[in-house]
């Protein structure tokens, strides 16, 4: 069951494509099924007890009598998710009842995820049993074993969950076409490949999806059961309503066709490789959030898209995170690197692996956008003809970077030059005004990153606000910025871009928020009246409400980033002469916590003679440079 995984060199080129066909996807799923098997094993030596080798040779009688039964539960993606999570607390516990740090904080969007108490280690094992009886159904096996629930439920992979009171003990047994869970009776009848699972008191079974187009079918279970659904803790959706199954089965059956279509060899990698789906929970700024675990190859998590296009880039892009996460698996494509990177879709530095997996989805994104400007027409195939623009500068600059600062294998080097052969393919002109967006979309996001990210030296930043305050003119020092990664989690969002699709997409509604006939806050709550401004063109009115943001809040980071793209994007004869961004907001808030408040362009005006140069150093971000958006000509 277990061997040595390799990829040959055809394999890796065409994944280095940001391919792969059905069996290069089979060949990722047994690299995962052996990884798991190690896993496996590392469990039960660490956790060695009579009841996980009952479990497990039950799971290994099912494997002998049908060599499909053990590797499918293993293969299935919360397997990997589980077999991760007890290995590490097995090997690092914590005592019972503390609060995992995962658990507490906010999502990318802003939803609070609630502080919980992990379950006791002891308790982690729970699942071996699950899957030893799921693999005895497949094989075919009369069975009977037992387990302690967790929380009063047993769940049990690919079927459901069952509630069982208060029992500290289960037994789970087959009789017949019956499966016993306790005091639960479950039908195994198999379900239709679509629709909500079944409800009862005791018992919900899991939604199922499925689509068909061009006689390629995709079908995905939709899952808000599983305990260890929630890897990157991004606020899993708990049980859903028949109406929202009914709503992803539209968007599914609307997105599908899409991929087929115009992405076929994409499609029938989702379709041999995706399993499950993750629906998350959303507010109003965390729509569009997709995640993908590395150690649940097969699953993809997100939040209900806006339509079928939307959700078809989401699968595109997901699935690029899992491909490449099992090739790396099987083909390590990079050494130990302790540097950060610039990655213009995120708004924190990056290690390689993750950058690099930045790089591969957003192949995937920009072969989307490329593909989508002749399908639309108007405003819309113009943002599409923008993001094609801008992702193909983009991935191509980050790319660049990691060819040149990575430390790759050789594998990883043949890897790296496939995706830059994609990439030197699409060199075809772009609309002037579509090309100039993209830059000013790139330098939005650039903008972003250097104020959250890049720190003026402290000392330097005390003796310049020491000197503001006594009146003295501004020394011609050199300001060394080093990166230091803000905490949290974080995707680029931003309102101003939004506020831009927006004006390209839907200008009559646009046209309304700017007279005011209706509500930014309604459309865009993050939004700002600056904002609005900035993405109408009119960047006077814009440097003016941001100024007056910053005087009153100098805190919100929103109102620094939204000056100086304001003042970048001035005449000449505009714009204020001053100091790198990151100084200026520096120096500014140690004034204003001294009590000495200033204004914002009159400090950047006085900031002028200060020259800021990024740190250098083995762990320092390489790609500061490269991230600078040229100036305009």
């Amino acid at each position: 069951m277990t061997g040595y995984h390799r990829l040959a060199p055809d394999d890796l080129a065409a994944l280095a494509a940001g391919l792969g066909d059905r069996r290069t996807i089979r060949l990722l799923r047994e690299g995962q099924v052996s990884k798991r098997m190690l896993q496996l094993r590392a469990l039960l030596d660490t956790a060695d007890s009579e009841e996980t080798a009952r479990h497990f040779a039950l799971w290994a009688a099912a494997a002998d009598r049908s060599p499909e039964a053990g590797p499918a539960v293993l293969a299935l993606p919360h397997t990997g998710a589980w077999l991760a999570t007890a290995l590490r607390r097995l090997r690092t516990p914590k005592p019972s009842g503390s609060t995992s740090a995962a658990a507490v904080g906010r999502t990318t969007g802003g939803l609070v995820v609630e502080a919980a108490a992990e379950w006791p280690v002891e308790a982690e094992l729970t699942p071996l049993g699950s899957i030893a009886a799921v693999a005895a159904l497949r094989a075919g096996m009369d069975f009977e074993l037992s387990v302690t629930p967790r929380d009063g439920v047993v769940y049990l992979p690919t079927l459901g969950l069952a509630r069982v009171g208060d029992a500290r003990r289960v037994t789970i047994s087959r009789v017949g076409s019956q499966l016993l869970v306790g005091p639960v009776t479950v039908s195994l009848v198999p379900p239709p490949d679509a629709g909500p699972g079944a409800e009862t008191d005791d018992w919900s079974g899991l939604h199922r999806l499925c689509s068909s187009a061009d006689g390629l079918t995709l079908r995905i279970t939709l899952d808000d059961l599983d305990p260890y659904r929630d890897r990157h803790q991004l606020c899993a959706a708990n049980r859903l309503t028949p109406v929202e199954v009914a709503d992803w089965q539209r968007l599914l059956d609307d997105a599908w066709p899409i991929l087929v279509r115009h992405h076929p060899r994409h499609a029938e990698a989702i379709a041999e490789g995706l399993r499950c789906l993750v629906p998350l929970l959303a507010d109003s700024v965390s729509a569009g959030v997709n995640v993908t675990s590395m150690d649940a190859f097969g699953s993809v998590s997100m939040t209900r898209p806006i339509d079928g296009e939307a959700f078809a880039l989401g699968l595109l892009h997901e699935f690029q995170h899992a491909k490449l996460g099992a090739t790396i698996d099987v083909e390590p494509l990079y050494d130990d690197d302790h540097r950060y990177y610039y990655a213009p879709w995120r708004d924190d530095p990056r290690p390689i692996g993750a950058v690099l997996q930045g790089v591969y989805a957003f192949i995937a994104v920009t072969e989307f956008w490329r593909g989508r400007r002749a399908l639309r027409s108007g405003g819309p195939a113009r943002m599409a003809e923008v993001e094609f623009a801008r992702w193909r500068d983009r991935v191509s600059r980050t790319c660049a970077d990691i060819e040149s600062f990575g430390r790759l294998t050789a594998a990883g080097r043949e890897f790296v030059a496939g995706l830059r052969r994609v990439i030197d393919d699409w060199r075809e002109p772009v609309d002037p005004g579509a090309a100039e967006l993209a830059r000013e979309a790139a330098e939005d996001h650039w903008t972003v990153w250097r104020l959250r990210n890049r720190r003026p030296d402290p000392d330097a930043v005390h003796q310049l606000a020491a000197a503001r305050t006594a009146g003295l003119p501004c020394p011609a020092a050199t300001v060394t910025l080093r990166v230091e990664p803000a905490d949290g989690r974080w995707l680029s969002l931003s309102p101003r871009l939004d506020l831009v699709r927006l004006r390209l997409s839907d200008p009559e509604r646009f046209m309304r928020l700017r007279t005011g006939a209706e509500r930014l806050v309604d459309a865009l709550p993050m939004a700002s009246a600056g904002d609005l401004a900035l993405a109408a063109g009119d960047d006077l009115a814009a440097r003016d409400s941001y100024r007056g943001q910053v005087c009153a809040d100098p805190e919100l980071l929103s109102a620094w980033v939204g000056l100086a793209l304001a003042e970048q994007r001035l005449t000449a004869a505009q714009r204020t002469p001053g100091a790198d961004p990151e100084l200026c907001r520096a120096v500014y808030r140690q004034l204003r916590a001294a009590g000495h408040p200033d204004d914002p362009l009159d400090l950047a005006r006085w900031l002028t003679p200060v020259t800021c140069v990024a740190a250098a150093g083995p762990d320092e971000a390489t790609s500061v440079t490269s991230g600078a958006v040229p100036d305009r000509s």
